[in-house]
């Protein structure tokens, strides 16, 4: 993809107003991350950290520490005096990214599947119902972000938050990467292992739940096939 050719404006929906506050590098974290996976922002694409300061009516301090953390967890990324834009990640960095997660979601599985309740497994069972109708159309957008949402209950229910935040920040860069991946990943086989993974939930079976994520194991990239 090229580079774009100016910076990005980015609306964020808010009251600069809103921005005046203690909060504002998390306001700005949020809001940049979100317009990155609704598509309001694309890979490719730059930000201004001044421009962002002046429309929110807040120094570039703030503005520059929410890119910062945007730039660790792999959304942003950034070259000295040149750009700060949306990554461009590539199929490599998606398959890579997946091995990590998918060894963080078996460690996850193994502490929270013999405790998730009911309301757990019935917002699982609606976000696979989303993800399902978002195939039929292929919108990988809305198939990004269902499955996101979808493995995102369970990682709510851990007490380890390190565990929280090494999953939380992997997820985004795989969140991002497979928006342009739909011909490398099965997506039917995903829905299958997420099926796989309510029904363990549902029945707190742990060594279910691991065979479920065996399948995300077999269906995502290999990295040796990874042009």
């Amino acid at each position: 993809m090229s580079e774009a050719a100016e910076d990005t404006p980015l609306v964020l929906g808010e009251d600069p107003e809103a921005f005046a506050g203690s909060r504002v590098v998390n306001t700005v974290f949020d809001q940049i991350l979100a317009a990155v996976h609704d598509g309001r922002l694309q890979p490719g694409e730059r930000i201004s950290d001044a421009a962002l300061a002046k429309q929110l009516g807040v120094s570039r301090t703030p503005i520059r520490e929410a890119l910062q953390r945007l730039r660790e967890i792999g959304i942003i990324e950034a070259s000295a005096s040149r750009f700060t834009r949306v990554a461009i990640v590539s199929p490599q960095q998606t398959a890579d990214a997946m091995v990590v997660w998918v060894a963080l979601y078996s460690a996850l599985v193994a502490e929270v599947i013999p405790i998730v309740p009911a309301e757990v497994v019935a917002a699982m069972k609606d976000d696979h119902e989303r993800f399902q109708a978002s195939l039929l159309t292929l919108d990988m957008q809305k198939v990004a972000t269902a499955n996101a949402e979808y493995f995102s209950h369970l990682v709510e229910l851990s007490s380890n938050p390190i565990l929280q935040r090494g999953i939380n920040s992997v997820v985004h860069q795989i969140r991002l990467g497979s928006l342009h991946l739909p011909d490398r990943i099965d997506l039917r086989a995903l829905s299958e292992s997420q099926a796989l993974l309510i029904a363990a939930a549902r029945d707190h079976d742990t060594a279910a739940a691991r065979g479920a994520l065996r399948m995300l194991g077999l269906i995502t990239v290999p990295t040796d096939q990874v042009e």
